[in-house]
């Protein structure tokens, strides 16, 4: 499953700036600062006109954090070995105290949004989100940028979207980084891929997978470790129940977290399957972990709210992301305001893991049309893991025999992986030769020939891409939590500095067949070691738990 922002089209420029001097000022004399990476990226759609002034929008600030270099100096220490910071997590007291946006710079912005006229302002408990709901008369005049109503010549949906980049006055801006949802473009829908049992070849259950993937060796089950779902629709709970009957898995329990006041789990749309498959692909591995669903509106709003909730909560030590969207469709301001509510979970101890999506090298394919080189967020966000796919090959007991590439082909979907455009390289990733960050960083089995086997909608199917592979590697982080006795926040540097060394072969089965080309655009090919295609490969499960420190 991905989630789908905005990608809109061009309006000649000299409409976009007769429109933007139009809108009434707020605070005339007061100077104000444009927020540029905020402008929605107006490609392949057409305006058709003015959103209603009293449509009702529900939209986010993003607050700036404090002393930034410190907090990347932070991150990078308390994943180094040789670091006394070495996981030596904070709590979110502990962050917001050294990182986080002061009361003061709250109340700036909150006063501000109470002078526009907005409702409903939620503060996130780290206080790094506001959310709040203005008429779109409002929101045009406090943020200086029309709101007009566009047509996606792709996709054919109508949305809502910012003419130009918004402005705040100055002191405003002093504290405010990004200003999220001014836009309905969003489109979250599923990336897992259902087929017909006669088209598989092994489908994967939990004997398959612990035995294949070696976690039967692993003192561990995951007992005493919570993991989070990042999640835009629901399941139903006697799903997952009779998925853990079937298989005498002994569930340590699920909670739905409402953000925002969503909670899909009474009427689930057409994502219960992303749901139902993310939460008993972990139990296949890590059953006794109790499941926070975190649900949130499908909206840029939501999205930001929800990440920053599991963040401020800090219930969970290893969080599951299926949903996403190719970095230009998310957009810098949603995508940066995102990863900085990451990069806050991840110095509290969090492990997320996130789907690389599954259009090859070419993933705004289905968002945008465009066969242009991309790569998906969040699996590029630097705190993240992201995860590609494979096909994986089993002997007749189960054991592992290969893995090759996921790609079925333009019909049937590959794993993602590429160079992303708004994310440069992190210092484990030094050795990839790389200026910008590169994705997948590890891989698991995700195709649809060789697809899991899940209970959902209450009836069995058969189900592959990414949004598999990134559960499965959630719930081997879930046994290494419980192993380890404790979070073990970002495992990418301890990843590449496995995958590095000579003790490379005994954490990982190296992937070295196949390419992830798609709709006519030349891809990677996986190869020996790193490569954008299924990053180290996939995990060994006794073998990489003896290696994680």
């Amino acid at each position: 499953m991905r989630l789908r922002k905005l990608v809109a089209a061009a309006v000649p420029l000299p409409a976009l700036l007769g429109l933007a001097v139009a809108v009434p000022a707020t605070a005339a004399t007061e100077p104000l600062v444009t927020l540029a990476d905020n402008a929605a990226p107006l490609v392949n759609s057409a305006r058709t006109g003015d959103v209603a002034p009293d449509r009702p929008i529900t939209a986010a600030l993003s607050l700036k954090l404090h002393n930034q270099q410190a907090l990347e100096k932070f991150l990078a220490d308390v994943q180094n070995p040789t670091s006394p910071q070495y996981h030596h997590f904070l709590t979110p007291a502990q962050f917001n105290a050294r990182f986080g946006p002061t009361q003061a710079d709250v109340d700036k912005a909150v006063s501000f949004l109470g002078k526009a006229g907005a409702t409903g302002i939620e503060v996130s408990g780290n206080r790094q989100a506001i959310t709040f709901t203005g008429s779109a008369a409002q929101l045009e005049s406090a943020f200086r940028t029309r709101i007009g109503t566009y047509h996606d010549r792709v996709s054919g949906r109508d949305f809502f979207a910012n003419d130009a980049a918004p402005a705040l006055p100055a002191d405003v801006s002093a504290v405010v980084g990004n200003v999220v949802g001014l836009d309905n473009h969003a489109l979250r829908t599923h990336k897992s891929h259902a087929v017909a049992k006669p088209n598989v070849v092994k489908a994967v259950t939990p004997p398959v997978l612990k035995t294949a993937y070696g976690t039967s060796g692993i003192a561990a089950t995951g007992s005493g470790v919570s993991v989070g779902f990042v999640e835009f629709d629901g399941y139903q709970k006697a799903n997952i129940t009779k998925y853990d009957s079937t298989y005498g898995l002994t569930s340590g329990g699920l909670t739905t977290v409402s953000v925002n006041g969503a909670n899909y789990d009474s009427s689930p749309g057409d994502g219960q399957v992303e749901v139902e498959l993310d939460i008993e692909v972990v139990h296949a591995l890590a059953a006794a972990t109790h499941g926070y669903v975190y649900e949130a509106p499908n909206s840029g709003a939501g999205e930001l709210a929800m990440y920053q909730k599991i963040a401020s909560d800090n219930t969970v030590d290893v969080v599951s992301i299926s949903w996403g969207a190719c970095e230009s469709a998310e957009g810098s301001s949603q995508a940066k305001s995102v990863s900085s509510a990451i990069a806050t979970g991840t110095a509290e101890g969090i492990s997320y893991f996130a789907a690389a999506g599954d259009d090859g090298t070419t993933d705004c394919y289905r968002q945008t049309g465009s066969t242009a080189k991309a790569v998906d967020f969040p699996a590029s966000s630097p705190n993240v893991t992201g995860v590609g796919g494979t096909q994986l090959s089993v002997t007749s007991s189960n054991t592992y025999s290969s893995e090759s590439t996921w790609n079925n082909g333009d019909s049937g979907g590959s794993t993602g992986g590429g160079i992303s455009t708004l994310f440069a390289a992190p210092s484990w990733q030094s050795a990839q030769s790389t200026t910008n960050r590169k994705v997948p960083d590890v891989s698991a089995d995700a195709s649809p020939t060789s697809g899991y086997t899940i209970y959902s909608a209450g009836a069995w199917q058969q189900v592959g891409g990414t949004s598999g592979a990134a559960p499965l590697w959630a719930a081997f982080a879930a046994l290494q939590t419980q192993v380890h006795g404790g979070d073990l926040g970002n495992l990418n540097p301890t990843f590449y500095s496995i995958g590095n060394s000579s003790s490379y072969g005994t954490g990982f089965h190296d992937v070295t067949t196949g390419n992830n080309s798609l709709h006519g655009t030349t891809g990677f090919a996986a190869g020996t070691g790193y490569d954008q295609v299924t990053g180290w490969g996939s995990f060994k499960g006794t073998g990489l738990s003896g290696l994680i420190g």
